[in-house]
């Protein structure tokens, strides 16, 4: 634990200010400045609340005073502030940073936790060593984001409801009513598991106790963490319900709900997380070409490549385990709650508009790796298997170690590591803006011509490295497009693997950088960005 605590605060320290970050990172400082009013509505109410606060300890310039703040542009407001090269930003995104440290940490105790119940010490050890070794839950865990702090709690949840259905007790019921309340609060799209703790206490009772107790808690929870500002929904906010295609009879459930005064953020934040989900979602990009509509193979994509080799088979074998114990009528609540938990987010996630990442079907994750110990179990109980089972965990640490700390970049072996991964997966699996402190270091080793860059990012250069050793290039936009294709001149070029693959262009011109494209790099700033010299 002290050591992957130490592994994410150097994390957070290092790694550049990625895509997302300035969101989230204005949203919560409006909040502690009691204006949460900012678009996009989509930062969750946790998040808003356990980093607010620390802009206003280090005396962040002041967002009102911002240009996004006419707009009420949370992007904007947080690439402004964070932009500025006179009040320090880098310490100022550090210590906001620090706060989701806690998430991950408590991932792997959560995991060492219930594997110690399940199988022993023993395995419950080497679970939370693979738990601390997973790539993607590392590489993320120390940014101001919410989908490490989903993963603990829809872990919480599991856990929790697993306890409650072996003994109902009024504290377990307790301890589920809060864990349900926090997968509310931690991510919009965990909203169902308020609905699945509920139908729990119900069916295992006290059934008049949850059914009193427990939607006034979800509800005075709501407005507590939006510091009781709430209104009635307009007539806007009611017509928002059906447009994503939710079937009327549930509006017709949720309809009296709808009657009661609710915070006008937190609607917008649903709204808007539903609206994205049920329409267009968010295309990202595939096998060398965009995917904008539905791709049921995509996150079976990122789970081949993304996830680590040892794990995988891991997994596969505590499948095989499940499948054993079912057809031995073995399998009990643990197998549900667990391998139940991980089809559902990870099906959740196949079954969804989202192509961004494979952080997305990240609370799937710690499941698999709980999973797994059911085949670790039987494995340590033989000598071989003692030794095939630590000679995973070491491949699986020089697998992690390799890419750290970026392990939002990571791709496994299957696929030849991260240097290729760009040609089957970008955005948030490769890049999201993070390498900025790895180019400003080559930039400063090589400072004998002037660096051509193209880069997607809302971070600052200029934090990092003199003015005057880069020049800034356009590219095309909805806004300004330009010719199909750049056509470079000699120099040497730096260009972020989203503007290679053309994800981030508008269409017709996602070739502008194709040039480069069966180019061999001349070196890269981390995974993310490629250097090229054209002669």
């Amino acid at each position: 634990m002290l050591l992957y605590g130490a592994a994410l605060m150097y994390e957070a320290k290092h790694l550049g200010l990625t895509i997302d970050e300035p969101s989230h990172f204005a949203a919560a400082y409006l909040y502690w400045l009691g204006e949460d009013i900012l678009q996009p509505a989509d930062t969750p109410p946790l998040t808003r609340a356990i980093s607010g606060w620390v802009p206003i300890l280090l005396y962040a310039p002041d967002p009102m005073e911002t240009k996004g703040w006419k707009n009420k542009d949370a992007y904007q407001i947080g690439i402004e502030i964070l932009g500025k090269q006179h009040i320090r930003a880098r310490r100022l995104l550090f210590y906001t940073r620090r706060p989701f440290i806690v998430f991950p940490l408590l991932i792997v105790f959560l995991i060492w936790h219930w594997a110690r119940q399940l199988f022993g010490e023993v395995v419950a050890l080497i679970l939370a060593a693979c738990a601390c070794l997973e790539p993607t839950m590392l590489g993320h865990g120390a940014l101001i984001k919410s989908d490490v702090p989903a993963a603990f709690a829809a872990l919480l949840f599991a856990y929790t409801a697993w306890r409650y259905w072996q003994t109902p007790t009024l504290i377990r019921l307790l301890f589920l009513t809060l864990a349900s309340t926090m997968a509310l609060l931690t991510k919009f799209t965990l909203l169902p598991l308020v609905v699945l703790g509920f139908l729990l206490a119900l069916w295992k009772g006290p059934r008049l106790l949850a059914a009193v107790a427990m939607p006034p808690f979800f509800y005075f929870a709501v407005l507590a963490i939006s510091q009781f500002k709430t209104g009635p929904l307009s007539a806007l906010d009611r017509a928002q319900f059906p447009d994503p295609g939710v079937p009327q009879w549930v509006i017709r459930c949720v309809e009296p709900l709808a009657n009661l005064p609710w915070p006008h953020q937190f609607i917008k934040g649903l709204t808007y997380v539903g609206n994205s989900m049920l329409t267009v979602g968010f295309p990202g990009y595939m096998l060398g070409r965009r995917a904008e509509i539905w791709e049921p193979s995509y996150f079976p994509l990122c789970w081949a490549i993304k996830f680590p080799i040892v794990l995988q088979l891991l997994t596969l074998a505590g499948l095989t385990v499940l499948c054993v114990r079912l057809w031995r009528r073995q399998a009990d609540a643990a197998d549900a709650a667990i391998w139940g938990s991980a089809m559902l987010y990870f099906g959740a996630g196949v079954m969804s508009n989202f192509h961004i990442g494979f952080r997305h079907v990240l609370p799937a994750l710690p499941f698999f790796i709980l999973g797994s110990g059911f085949a670790i179990e039987l494995l340590w109980r033989h000598r071989i298997g003692k030794g095939v089972v630590a000679v995973g965990v070491a491949f699986l640490a020089i697998s992690s170690m390799r890419v750290y700390p970026n392990g939002i970049s990571y791709f496994n072996e299957w696929m030849g590591g991260p240097t290729n991964g760009w040609r089957y997966l970008a955005d948030s699996n490769l890049d999201w803006g993070q390498n900025y402190p790895e180019l400003a270091a080559y930039i400063k080793q090589h400072p004998q011509e002037p660096l051509h860059t193209f880069l997607f990012s809302f971070d600052n250069l200029k934090h990092y490295t003199d003015v005057g050793t880069f020049v800034s290039h356009d590219w095309p936009s909805a806004e300004s497009p330009t010719g199909n294709r750049y056509q470079p001149e000699a120099g040497v070029y730096a260009i972020s693997v989203d503007l290679l693959t053309g994800l981030v262009f508008p269409k017709g011109q996602e070739d502008y950088l194709a040039a480069f494209r069966d180019r061999q790099p001349l070196a890269r700033a981390g995974y993310s960005i490629l250097i090229y010299r054209v002669e």
